[in-house]
């Protein structure tokens, strides 16, 4: 059990909020005998939200999840300061705050009260009301991640206010007003007793208004009547200030053991990090991985990316082929899955897991920031869904046939963007390489497109029918897409969204992990987990009706080059011809949506071998061999291929896929080749 699952456990929540009655303050001759110390190591119910105890300071300090938890001490329990005043507090940030998170706020508005807090990039923050107007100190060092930092700010009568961060004075604001305290609003503690926007913003209308929350550690806090000197404060510090670290981990996103697994589709629950993970309600196995047997890398369906499926490197560089995002008038920002933040229309299934291949289900609303959801009927109710079928091969290459179900088919829609995601601590030039990708066709013509220098501009030159795109991650294996040449595919460059201050690659941070209800915000610093785009690719569809579209394109992950990519490109798009040979067997089409031949076996079919005969060329190559036979039943098979048995293992594998009507024959096969080739599946 968790130590924030005993922390729930216990009738009295794990915090203290104690009263503390001493004698006339040394420091200011009208401040009042009374004050406040938040030390942590008692328990008396003031703890919202996900937050428990851990070592601190002096003693125990309590660790906040940054997503809900927080303090609330009610108003009549804040001393009064009519006069000069110190308040100051022991903080280790997990991640930066979204806008400015207390440590200590009491405030009516700005013109009333105080706030001691971190804002966006770690700068410290010291508002305080006085004589009619707000002064505000902000530090010009930001805390860094996971260390200890004590921080204080100080009002005194007739001078204003000082900011100080591990004893060394930090700011200083000159005024001659006296300070209004809130005496009527409670006193909030790592959440900001307003809900805002996020900072950062990427444009007018991406938002909605939010709580702002404090993720890490607080310790040691003190409202104190009277103005601390500067030595006082400096002297505090050196004398509390805590020999160790503080107890927050590393944050990484959800990582397998290392090296290559057995090949299938698996149920299991990917962790991220205690306080994140303890904020789902749900069971033991939410989330579906692929894993390869031939490969470091991996196919990922997680709760933290709304299940917007994911293939990941070898060194934990997520990336994916984006969703069916579109653009009803009126909603914040755009319906997308990104916005389902607890996956609420979002799930995902495995359909098959076998030696031959794997096949996952995933079914979304595109819905806009509130839960909005796209175009709903009139007459039904019915709005936008979608259904993704994911069938992915031993080699590394899925297939990505997408329907949108809709009462809009000519509604504008993104069927595909080339996100990459980093976990905290990595930002997008530490993930991609300068030359962010390669555009090609299935001809073997490509191009580099770079951001080394400047941002490339929408539509890059690029050669005809561009249906294939290599990400160039920092990595070995390398994520890739292709649509086909008769689908006229063609690529334009995410330009936008730029700040190359930070980043020569886009990157914004309110997706994925984040809860809050934003549509864009940039990243401002490498704290969180985050996402860059790059692509998006165009193509038509492979079927239209009243109330759907229907897209392919396949999808993987390898360390080939433009000219393995462009047959496998050429393999998909202009596949093989398939002969059938033996009596009782029919078809042979090529089914693009599972990248596989499609045979059927009748009810009178005999027991002879299935002999199969496949017209490769330099034009129609092969590139493996994926073959359905419908009703063949449990038995398995040997096979021959040009006449050389091949054993069962990695270059021969086998499946089956039971439906009501009869069982099918899945058979995956290790071949490249550009002259015919022929197969023979004998039963056992």
């Amino acid at each position: 059990m968790s130590r924030l699952a005993r922390a729930a456990g216990f009738v009295a929540l794990l915090v203290a909020a104690v009263l503390a009655h001493s004698s006339p303050n040394a420091f200011a001759a009208d401040a009042p005998a009374r004050g406040l110390h938040l030390g942590f190591d008692t328990a008396d119910g003031r703890l919202q939200g996900n937050g428990w105890l851990v070592a601190g300071v002096a003693g125990q300090a309590l660790q906040l999840d940054g997503i809900a938890a927080h303090v609330v001490v009610p108003s009549a329990e804040v001393p009064p300061l009519a006069g000069s005043f110190t308040v100051e507090g022991w903080v280790a940030l997990g991640a930066y705050p979204f806008n400015d998170a207390p440590l200590l706020q009491q405030q009516d508005g700005e013109s009333v009260g105080f706030f001691l807090g971190v804002g966006d990039r770690g700068q410290v923050r010291f508002d305080v009301a006085a004589g009619g107007r707000r002064l505000s100190l902000s530090s010009a060092a930001h805390l860094p991640l996971r260390q200890w930092a004590h921080v204080a700010g100080v009002f005194e009568t007739g001078k204003g206010t000082a900011l100080y961060v591990n004893g060394q004075p930090a700011g200083v604001a000159n005024s001659t007003g006296p300070f209004v305290q809130a005496t009527l609003s409670d006193l909030w503690i790592g959440r900001n007793a307003y809900a805002m926007e996020q900072s950062a913003p990427v444009g007018h209308g991406r938002q909605q208004p939010t709580r702002i929350l404090l993720d890490g550690i607080l310790d040691e806090l003190r409202i104190t009547p009277g103005a601390r000197s500067a030595a006082d404060i400096a002297a505090a510090y050196a004398g509390t200030k805590p020999a160790g670290a503080p107890p927050l981990e590393a944050r990484a996103l959800p990582k397998l053991p290392p090296g290559p697994g057995g090949f299938g589709a698996f149920y299991t629950r990917l962790r991220y990090y205690e306080g994140w993970d303890a904020s789902w309600r749900v069971g033991d196995e939410p989330d579906v991985v692929v894993r390869f047997d031939q490969a470091p890398y991996w196919f990922a369906f997680w709760r933290g990316t709304s299940y917007i499926p994911h293939w990941v490197t070898e060194n934990g560089i997520w990336y994916d082929n984006e969703f069916v995002e579109t653009f009803p008038p009126g909603m914040i920002g755009s319906a997308e899955p990104m916005s389902d933040k607890q996956c609420r229309y979002s799930h995902v299934r495995i359909l098959e897991s076998s030696d031959a291949r794997a096949v996952v289900h995933w079914r979304y609303a595109p819905i806009g920031v509130g839960y909005r959801p796209a175009y709903p009927d009139p007459l039904t109710d019915w709005a936008d869904w979608t259904d993704e079928i994911h069938t992915v091969y031993p080699d590394g290459v899925g297939v990505r046939k997408i329907v949108v179900h809709t009462s809009l088919p000519d509604a504008k829609r993104e069927w595909h963007e080339g996100i990459v995601v980093m976990g905290p601590g990595t930002t997008p030039n530490d993930a991609l390489a300068p030359v962010g990708l390669t555009l090609a066709n299935s001809r073997g013509q490509s191009v580099d497109v770079s951001w080394e220098k400047a941002t490339p501009p929408f539509e890059p030159e690029q050669p005809e029918r561009s249906g294939i795109q290599l990400i160039h991650t920092r990595s070995r294996y390398q994520p890739f897409a292709i649509a086909r040449w008769q689908d006229e595919p063609s690529f334009d460059v995410y330009s936008g969204e730029v700040r190359r201050d930070v980043s020569i690659y886009p990157w914004w941070n309110h997706w994925p992990t984040a809860f809050e209800p934003s549509n864009g915000r940039y990243a401002l610093a490498a704290d969180r987990a985050s996402h860059s785009s790059l692509t998006h690719m165009r193509w038509k569809e492979i079927a239209k009706t009243r109330d759907s579209v229907t897209k392919v394109h396949l999808e993987g992950m390898s360390d080939a080059g433009v000219a393995e990519l462009a047959s496998l490109a050429r393999s998909w798009e202009s596949p093989a011809v398939l002969k059938v040979e033996t009596a009782g067997f029919s078809g042979g089409e090529y089914d693009p949506g599972e990248r596989a031949w499609i045979v059927e076996r009748s009810a009178a079919a005999g027991t002879e071998p299935l002999a199969l005969t496949l017209a490769a060329s330099p034009a129609s190559p092969v590139e493996n061999v994926a073959l359905v036979v419908k009703g063949w039943g449990d038995g398995g098979a040997t096979l021959t291929l040009d006449g050389r048995e091949v054993a069962s293992g990695k270059d021969f594998r086998v499946g089956h896929r039971r439906r009501l009507e009869a069982t099918d024959f899945v058979v995956f096969v290790t071949a490249r080749a550009t002259a015919p080739l022929r197969l023979v599946l004998t039963r056992r």
